[in-house]
């Protein structure tokens, strides 16, 4: 507490006044404690008995309130403030502007007029009058919420009749109108919101949206956290044309490296009178017992949910359902897998339904056996199945699957590579088809079989060109053929194996060779530093020595597989051509052709593919299909875009269109997607429409579909 003060006029004595404050000296500061001392400071000021008041560059500082206005007048014995004239209050990170304000620093307290207020953590009000009530509860009449800077007009603004507002808590507002530059969009009588970093239970914004089969829906989502590590949403839908719909959301993250989300949702159909429902839900853990663990859990009362009910953007061609538990651990070089799953596939005409449960695998990648040249790569498995394919092929059945390959690289010279390989399998099953496929046989069946192999890299022949090419100081050309020979010998009749997985897949092909010629460009930087490859060309055949791998017409066969060829440009960074094709050589005709370019800049991005397939016998073309992919981007500007585009070229239509836009503003960003599908079982056209903003989160997503063909 200060004592009373003489007027002062002259500019030195001026300075020297706020020195010996700023100091705390006694003449002007008292000797009480530092936490209770009030530094006044001011170009004029006149003290008394009573109180101060000071006038030009005042400041007022007590405990962590800083006062800066035109002119003061302070109370000694009360600790009210009357402040006016461009006042400014700082109070730790939260800041109140305003034309006059009456304020108590000692209960810190007070109304301010014609205000704007800061409130931890990015929360801006501004009011006819901001009363603070206590230390975290303030008042506001005819008040305007943002979380944008507030020079000029900010981008959108929720502007209220009357506001009470809990710092860390929750903000009540009347008569809420939210606008859009100025603009109103929507009003909502009464509205609680949270203004806290924390989370809070409440409702949260409407959901709206448009099904041509369902009509104008409207969803209310009741927002609840439980505990630091848990939170549950709650959905209620309506929609127009009679449905209801509830929901139930939860979320967890129990531990650091594990969290998990569950979805639950019903709808009514009142056209076949019964539930329409799904579930979905994930889980990942980095370390459980000292596995990793991931999880999922999938399932729906019809396939079609997804169209008719959903909606949704990434599922709306999807025809199965997955669930599954994955656990993989290290051992060395040695990882072991244990693996539980379901998976529904709904085909046109039938249901397939494939689970495991449970399957234990251990397997290594290319392991040097005690420190030798010689390398073991393995893959072994303990399985039980449960299949049904439809009609009577249903059964449950067992597997045991071993599977060693060894590998020696011989020493030679650096230009060729000989590495052989040799390894075997034996695989148990407890179940096997009948002749004709179409039942469990309820007799076990062994499949053995043994593989031998040679890989043949070289000789390579290379020339380096000095002088260099663009950026490049060196360039090298090098030619390089590869051989690899594949054989597998085995006696059981693989057509009586149930097929499950790749596991099962036995290959046909027992004797054969693949020959690759392979060109390829290389590119040394020009500070010496790095190398990459600018392009390839590459020859690919392939020869078997037992079954023709061209079966033809039948009449005609050949022992030669198709010819390849594929030729891929990458001049620069970001910059690539991909071309290839398939000649048949038994009918000397194309089987496929396809050109794929991309171009990646600072500013976006292309790709182009061109594919084309034709009757290897006749030349005749079967399809011919354009794919684009277009974005724009900019490092700091606020909007990007980009636009895919499918067109079937032989049949003059479109496929697929997918555009995309965001907006992303300084407290605010909008994203609108529009897609166009015309091939699948559902072909439809749907909008979707997201805005959020900082600080609240996202608006009601504006959600329609247009309808199929």
């Amino acid at each position: 507490m200060t004592h009373p003060n003489p007027t002062f006029s002259s500019a030195g004595w001026r300075v020297t006044l706020i020195a010996l404050a700023l100091v705390g000296l006694s003449s002007f500061v008292s000797a009480a404690d530092e936490e209770e001392r009030v530094v006044l400071l001011a170009e004029t000021q006149l003290g008394t008995a009573e109180g101060w008041h000071g006038e030009g560059e005042v400041q007022i500082v007590y405990q962590d309130i800083d006062i800066r206005c035109d002119t003061a007048d302070w109370n000694r014995a009360t600790g009210e403030v009357i402040a006016r004239g461009n006042v400014i209050l700082d109070r730790g990170p939260s800041r109140f502007t305003a034309d006059e304000a009456r304020f108590n620093i000692q209960t810190k307290t007070g109304t301010f007029f014609n205000a704007t207020a800061f409130i931890d953590p990015m929360y801006t009000f501004t009011g006819r009058e901001i009363e603070k009530l206590d230390e975290t509860h303030y008042r506001i009449d005819r008040a305007t919420f943002t979380t944008c800077a507030t020079d000029g007009k900010p981008p959108w603004s929720f502007h209220v009749r009357k506001a009470k507002v809990e710092q860390e808590g929750l903000g009540r507002f009347s008569s809420s109108a939210m606008k859009i530059r100025g603009v109103p969009v929507f009003y909502m009588p009464y509205m609680v919101w949270p203004i806290k970093q924390e989370r809070a239970a409440g409702l949260l914004f409407p959901r709206l949206g448009y099904s041509n089969t369902r009509g104008f829906n409207f969803g209310l989502p009741l927002y609840i956290p439980i505990g630091r590590s848990y939170d549950t949403t709650i959905f209620a839908d309506y929609y127009a044309k009679g449905y209801f719909g509830l929901g139930n959301s939860w979320r967890w993250a129990p531990v650091t490296g594990a969290q998990g989300d569950f979805n639950a949702y019903a709808i009514w159909d009142r056209e076949n009178e019964e539930a329409q429902w799904k579930v979905f839900g994930r889980h990942a853990q980095e370390d459980f017992l000292g596995f990793r663990l991931l999880a999922q859990i999938e399932n729906m009362s019809d396939i079609d949910f997804w169209q008719e009910f959903d909606r949704s953007f990434a599922a709306n061609t999807r025809r199965d359902l997955y669930s599954f538990a994955f656990l993989t651990r290290s051992f060395g070089p040695y990882s072991l897998n244990l693996r539980a799953d379901h998976r529904q596939t709904f085909l046109t005409t039938q249901e397939v339904i494939l689970s495991q449960l449970p399957e234990v695998e251990v397997r290594s990648g290319s392991t040097s056996i005690g420190g030798s040249p010689v390398y073991l790569n393995l893959i072994s498995s303990l399985n039980y199945f449960q299949a049904d394919r439809g009609n009577d092929l249903v059964g449950d059945y067992g597997r045991a699957d071993l599977f060693p390959q060894f590998s020696y690289t011989l020493p030679g010279p650096p230009w060729i590579s000989v590495t052989p390989r040799v390894g075997g399998r034996f695989t148990y099953y407890t179940d096997q088809y009948t002749e004709d496929r179409r039942e469990f046989a309820g007799e076990p069946i062994n499949r053995i079989y043994a593989t031998g192999a040679v890989d043949i890299v070289g000789p390579s022949l290379s020339k380096v060109f000095n002088g260099g090419f663009g950026g490049y100081s060196k360039i090298k050309h090098l030619i390089e053929p590869r051989f690899e020979y594949r054989y597998l010998t085995t006696t059981t009749d693989v057509t009586r194996i149930p097929v499950f997985d790749e596991v099962d897949s036995t290959p046909q092909d027992a004797n054969l060779v693949n020959f690759v010629l392979a060109n390829r460009l290389l590119g040394r930087a020009g500070d010496g530093v790095g190398t990459r490859e600018l392009g390839s060309l590459e020859l690919i055949q392939a020869y078997s020595f037992d079954a023709p791998l061209h079966r033809g017409d039948g009449v005609n066969t050949s022992q030669l597989g198709p010819l390849g060829m594929a030729l891929r440009l990458t001049p620069s960074q970001g910059t690539g051509f991909d071309a290839r094709l398939s000649y048949d050589l038994l009918f000397k005709n194309l089987r496929s052709t396809s050109l794929a370019a991309s171009l990646m800049r600072p500013l976006g991005m292309l790709n182009l593919t061109w594919y084309e397939s034709y009757n290897s016998r006749t030349g005749d073309r079967f399809s011919s299909q354009l794919r684009s992919l277009v974005a724009f981007r900019k490092a700091g500007f606020p909007l990007d875009a980009s636009f895919q585009i499918a067109y079937d070229i032989a049949n003059d239509s479109l496929g697929d269109q997918r555009y995309k836009v965001n907006y992303q503003g300084s407290c605010w960003n909008i994203s609108a997607q529009y897609r166009d599908t015309r091939i699948g079982a559902f072909p439809t056209r749907e909008i979707l429409v997201v805005i959020g903003l900082r600080g609240v989160g996202a608006l009601p997503e504006i959600k329609s579909s247009l309808g199929g063909y």
